[in-house]
């Protein structure tokens, strides 16, 4: 079990909340991160390590998404 902050964003981009949440590992992560991600984008770090962006709603990834997973 490891520590991991995720970050919510409003429609503007702006963080808008902060947490810090125990996960078993990055892929428990990522599933978290994508169900929060119903009212805002998602970063999920593990340290100072970003493990993923997740979109609004986990919206389809397109090419000007190129810094997330």
């Amino acid at each position: 079990m490891s520590f991991y902050s995720f970050r919510s964003f409003d429609l503007r981009g702006v963080v808008a909340l902060s947490q810090n949440l125990t996960c078993r590992d990055d892929l428990d992560a990522l599933a978290e991160g994508v169900r929060r991600s119903g009212k805002g984008a998602i970063e999920i770090w593990h340290g100072v390590r970003l493990v993923a962006r997740v979109k609004l709603g986990n919206a389809p990834l397109d090419a000007g998404d190129a810094r997330c997973l």
